[in-house]
This record gives C-alpha cells, sequence and structure tokens, in this order.
C-alpha cells in the first residue's frame, strides 16, 4: 500500500519509475562502468570514433548510425547466420558534421544470443609451440610485420603470454636483428625464441628446418602439438583450435593440415600435402621422424634436393611419403585462402575459421582489428552473421552489409567475389575451382546497387567484457552502386559510418 500523505505517495511512484527505467533493456546506465566513455543517459562518447576518421581522412560530414549489442551466451551451438527479430536501424542514418559534435544517441540495445566461448584472457594453450621463418625486413616492415596479428591470439590481450610458445627463425640476420626482435616479441608479451636460420639453405629448406628446430626447443617434454605456420597465418579460434586438435593423441604420430582451396593446383601438383599457410600440425612422434630422416640431403651433381621441390610444405610431404608410413590427416577447419582480389565472399560466410592466410597480399583483409571483439563476445563471435528484419547482416567484425532490394538469395551460399588473379584457372573456371571446396558459389553482388557495406576501420577495447566497432563505407567506393550509376562530387555525397558497441 502506498503512503498515506501525497509527498510520500510521489516520492514512491517516481522512484518506482525510476527503478523500472534503469532495468529496462533500452536504458545503459546500468550497464556503465568507471573509466568507460559510455554514458549513462544514452549517450556515446565520440573522441575514439572522430581521431579514428580524421586520420582515415573521413568527413567531416558523415552519414551516422550506431546500435548497442548486448551478447548473451545462452545458445548451444554457433550458428552460420543468427536471425533478429528486429531492425538494425529502426531510426536510419543520420546526417551530422562530425567535428561539430561531443556526443551522439548510442542506439537502442537489442540482445543477440552466442554461444559462450572464450576471450583471449581466458585461453590457454601453453602445450602447443609455432615456429615461422622470415626476414627481418618483413618482421619490422609495417606493411608485413606479424606483431598485431601475433598479439591476438599468442598472448591473452593484456601484455601476458596465453602460454603458447613461438619460435621464429631469420634469414640472413645479424645478433643485432635477433636481440631487437625478440625485446620486441618480449615487449608485447609472446614467448618466443628468435634465432638465425640456416645460411646454407634455401627457402624450402629453411622451412622444413624448423621442425628440428620445434623437436630441440628445450620446451618440447611440455608441448603436445607442434606447428609450423607462414609469418601471415592467423589463429582467430586458438581455443577452439587446441580443443579441437585434442582428437589426435600427441603420443602417436600425426601430420595434420588442409589442401590448398584451388582444385586445379591438387590435380596438377598430384600429391594430397598439407599447405603450409593454413598451418601444419605435428606431434612429437612425426617430427622425431621428420628429425631423423634425410629430408634435406641433396644431389651432389645438380645440387637440389634427393627429393626434388622448391616449396617447402611440398618438401616435407616428400620426405614423409620417402621415409615414413605417415599420411595427411585433412582438416578443413583451417585455410590455405588461395585467392584474390575481394575476400568479403569468405569472411561473410559466417564460417568458423581455424586459420587464415594471405590477407596481407593475395587479399586484403584485417584480422586483427576484427578479432578485438573477441575481448567481448569470445573468440567464436569473430566472423558470426547477424541477419536483421531491414535486410542488414553484420559479419561480426568484418562488414555490416545492408541489402536495399531484400535478402532474397541464400545466405548459406558463399558469394563469388574473388577470383584467382594472375593464376589462370584455364577451362575449368573460377566458379568449378572453387566450389569443389566451398560448394556452389552465388553470383557476386558487386556492382549491382543490390548490396551496400559496410567494412571495418577500428575497433577497441573500452572495459571489462565491451568493444567499440567503426565501420565504413565510402561514397566514393565503385563496388556499391551499379554500373555508371556512382555519385557525383557536385551531389554533396557522404561517407557513411557505422558504429557497434558490444556490452555483457
Amino acid at each position: 500500500m502506498l503512503p498515506r500523505t501525497p509527498l510520500h505517495r510521489w516520492l514512491a511512484v517516481a522512484f518506482f519509475f525510476l527503478v523500472a527505467a534503469w532495468f529496462h533493456p533500452t536504458f545503459t546506465g546500468g550497464f556503465a562502468e568507471p573509466g568507460v566513455p559510455y554514458s549513462s543517459n544514452g549517450v556515446d562518447d565520440l573522441s575514439y570514433v572522430k581521431k579514428l576518421l580524421k586520420d582515415n581522412k573521413v568527413g567531416p560530414q558523415i552519414e551516422y548510425a550506431s546500435r548497442t549489442m548486448r551478447y548473451v551466451p545462452d545458445a548451444r551451438e554457433r550458428k552460420s547466420i543468427t536471425e533478429i527479430d528486429q531492425e538494425l536501424f529502426p531510426t536510419s542514418f543520420k546526417n551530422i558534421t562530425i567535428t561539430k559534435e561531443s556526443v551522439f544517441p548510442a542506439g537502442k540495445i537489442v540482445d543477440l544470443h552466442i554461444k559462450q566461448s572464450p576471450r583471449p584472457d581466458q585461453v590457454d594453450v601453453s602445450d602447443m609451440l609455432f615456429a615461422a621463418s622470415t626476414t627481418y625486413g618483413r618482421f619490422t616492415d609495417p606493411k608485413t610485420s606479424p606483431i598485431e596479428e601475433w598479439k591476438r591470439w599468442l598472448t591473452d590481450g593484456n601484455g601476458q603470454s596465453n602460454g603458447a610458445g613461438l619460435i621464429l627463425a631469420l634469414f640472413d640476420t645479424t645478433d643485432d636483428n635477433i636481440a631487437k626482435a625478440a625485446k620486441t616479441l618480449e615487449d608485447v608479451g609472446i614467448n618466443a625464441t628468435v634465432l638465425a636460420s640456416n645460411k646454407e639453405l634455401d627457402m624450402a629448406g629453411r622451412y622444413v628446418d624448423l621442425v628440428q628446430m620445434m623437436y630441440n626447443h628445450p620446451t618440447r617434454p611440455n608441448r603436445k602439438y607442434f606447428v609450423l605456420i607462414d609469418d601471415d597465418t592467423f589463429f582467430p579460434v586458438i581455443s577452439n583450435f587446441r580443443k579441437t586438435l585434442s582428437r589426435y593423441n600427441p603420443a602417436k604420430p600425426y601430420y595434420i593440415g588442409t589442401f590448398t582451396e584451388r582444385a586445379d593446383w591438387l590435380i596438377r601438383n598430384r600429391a594430397p600435402f598439407a599447405y603450409g599457410g593454413g598451418g601444419i600440425v605435428l606431434t612429437a612422434p612425426s617430427a622425431k621422424q621428420i628429425v631423423e630422416a634425410p629430408c634435406l640431403e641433396k644431389n651432389n651433381e645438380t645440387g637440389k634436393y634427393v627429393l626434388d621441390s622448391d616449396q617447402g610444405d611440398r618438401l616435407l610431404y616428400n620426405c614423409l611419403q620417402a621415409h615414413s608410413s605417415l599420411t595427411l590427416t585433412y582438416l578443413p577447419s583451417l585455410h590455405q585462402h588461395d585467392q584474390f582480389g575481394d575476400p568479403a565472399g569468405i569472411y561473410e560466410s559466417g564460417n568458423l575459421f581455424h586459420s587464415l592466410h594471405h590477407f596481407k597480399s593475395w587479399h586484403r583483409a584485417n584480422p586483427a582489428m576484427t578479432h578485438v571483439v573477441a575481448d567481448a563476445c569470445g573468440e567464436e563471435c569473430v566472423f558470426q552473421r547477424f541477419q536483421f528484419k531491414d535486410d542488414f547482416i553484420i559479419s561480426n567484425g568484418f562488414s555490416v552489409a545492408h541489402y536495399p532490394q531484400g535478402i532474397d538469395f541464400d545466405p548459406l551460399q558463399m558469394e563469388e567475389t574473388f577470383d584467382w588473379g594472375q593464376h589462370d584457372a584455364g577451362e575449368a573456371g573460377a566458379e568449378v575451382v572453387f566450389s569443389y571446396y566451398f560448394g556452389s558459389l552465388r553470383k557476386s553482388l558487386l556492382k549491382t546497387g543490390r548490396k551496400q557495406s559496410w567494412e571495418i576501420l577500428g575497433a577497441r577495447k573500452e572495459g571489462d567484457g565491451r568493444v567499440k566497432q567503426v565501420y565504413l563505407k565510402r561514397w566514393s567506393d565503385e563496388r556499391w552502386y551499379s554500373e555508371g550509376k556512382t555519385p557525383k562530387v557536385d551531389d554533396d555525397p557522404r561517407d557513411s559510418v557505422v558504429v557497434l558497441t558490444w556490452i555483457p
């Protein structure tokens, strides 16, 4: 019963509505934390967004939309695509001048039900040892350096190792460069051994020689799985990858890996070997067989390897074929990524990738930036897709795509945005070549006007379990218009920005 006096009665009513508002799902105050630029009155601090846009020469006049994504880790499985019975942007985009804004509405909260998976600071892969060979130049060049990517899957995200070990073999280097590389890795929390590779060996030989480096490493007794990688191999779900490897008894010899996605190359090579960029996993018994075999023996007359190959992964396979009974254990969740051009079809497929490759050369992507959202909703929500009633699909950490004419296609089929580059598929054609691996591909919607995509521009952790993502669609990007429909500068077009804030 309410108090009898009018004053008490009104105070009780006011308190009731205050409590109701506090716990209402569209009210953000109950989720704010000290030190986090996330306001309790439903607005969002734009300082990070403003700097990011300025650094990338976006604006100041832009289209802007935002939404707050509250992840609920109660789903039984990670689906390729999850349908959400809401619109992503019910109030559409707003035209703003970013330099004149200090705050902007953060967008209403929408609940996304996901499968619980560990964040980077909850991962322990201390029984895994990785090895890569590269040059000091590639290691330090901002265009090719793997540091930002390695920080995401070899550390806890807070400057400490996740237990994994790394052997980095530098070719044609100096003691000073080795010391600098070791210090760089130590400073970011990567548990690494840096040493010089054998100058007498070519690239293929240096790759195979990594096996003896892992086998003779002092931590070998504490390791179960030994993984050969390229310097541009990325493991977005390292904990799930380790869990998958538990199917294979480390006390038995295993040679685990994946094929190229190019069916024509498989036929041409006539050998079912693991392609190195996707990662090749060995156990100690198989590594022992390789170390004891004459894998690097050369013909005295020709100077070539007796097990003739100029590719390290093929030379490793030839050695196993000649000197052991081991055959490949095929793990298709590892990916070589032998595609060129626009990679959207792959990264917007909703697949759970155990490895990524070639993202700094054959195609362009930023998996380190994509992976930041794992600091919020866990590693398995990276690249996960969410489809909304207003025909938007989020491919988490990669893109926010809109289909203005509706989603009248099967989103479970991969979009053929990529191609074979200069490596012609011949009479077979790209669709046939890639369909052996990906299944039937649906036609690309690029340059049809039927798809518009905001691609990841930046992401940062903003507190425990909170991440902000910024996606950008440039007005001048011809991919999002039908032929001949690109707007002119005189039309005063604007770049378009989407901000998603992930909260628990």
